[in-house]
């Protein structure tokens, strides 16, 4: 395993309400492609920890013909709905699912280790309630990459205004697979997956403002200090459309754990 950059879990980023809808609005996901292409035909058992936004649930649902989500949020339950298919959504979370010893032969885990408040109990409940004995048994996490543009972009800027310890993708990630190798876990690969916050406004200032408002509203949207916030991201906003004008990378790995 990949020695760790940290000794402790940062602990949870808030989540926001409008800030989430504004980032869900302007997101380009292509990891839907990197979820099917971890499924096999003898998937057939799946669970959503975290079913979020809805666009991978779906992928995952219309590939083996159902999925089971689990979803703690109300209104991100209600918008899972939305997206049609068969969708089985219930109320719980990552650190203590409504389920059974072994009851799914996949278990996805998309961009949630940021915002658990227990890490390791998260990734052992993942674990338990993954077959291990069935022969296509796995896990998938997806997290951030190390050159994710958003996270740098926040880690640069709103993270110190916060007065909190800087995201470390990687460091979760490690975590998650430390952990399942202690639960039966014992072949691990990775691979990247590619998405973009898009910002399409012609006007320089506008796409600006734009850009600082969904940045620092993901994280902080109810931060006291989210005004200093966006007065700090703009500079480093700036410098970033100067080389990449209408979009913000929030680029991914895929881990996959088998036993």
């Amino acid at each position: 395993m990949t020695d760790l950059l940290h000794t402790g879990y940062r602990g949870p980023h808030a989540l926001s309400n409008r800030g989430w809808l504004d980032f869900v609005a302007r997101l380009e996901r292509r990891e839907e492609i990197a979820l099917v292409r971890s499924l096999t035909s003898g998937n057939s058992r799946a669970l959503d920890v975290g079913g979020g936004t809805g666009e991978l649930t779906r992928a995952v649902a219309v590939q083996l013909g159902g999925c089971t989500a689990v979803e703690p949020h109300t209104d991100r339950a209600t918008r899972l709905r939305e997206t049609g298919g068969d969708i089985e959504i219930l109320p719980g979370s990552a650190e203590s699912l409504p389920f059974d010893d072994g009851m799914f032969d996949v278990v996805l885990a998309n961009w949630i280790l940021p915002y658990v408040t227990d890490l390791e109990g998260a990734v052992r409940e993942i674990a338990r309630v993954t077959d291990l004995s069935h022969p296509e048994a796995k896990v998938v996490f997806i997290g951030g990459a190390p050159d994710n543009e958003l996270v740098a972009l926040l880690n640069e800027t709103c993270v110190p205004v916060a007065g909190e310890p800087p995201d470390d993708q990687g460091y979760l990630l490690a975590v998650a697979a430390e952990v399942l190798a202690r639960n039966g876990f014992s072949r691990f690969t990775s691979y990247r997956t590619e998405a973009a916050l898009h910002f399409p406004e012609s006007d320089p200032e506008e796409r600006l403002r734009a850009a600082a408002r969904t940045l620092v509203n993901f994280w902080y949207e109810d931060h006291p200090a989210a005004p200093e916030m966006l007065t700090a991201v703009e500079p480093a906003l700036r410098r970033h459309f100067a080389r990449r004008p209408h979009a913000v990378g929030d680029q991914g790995v895929v881990l996959v754990a088998r036993p």
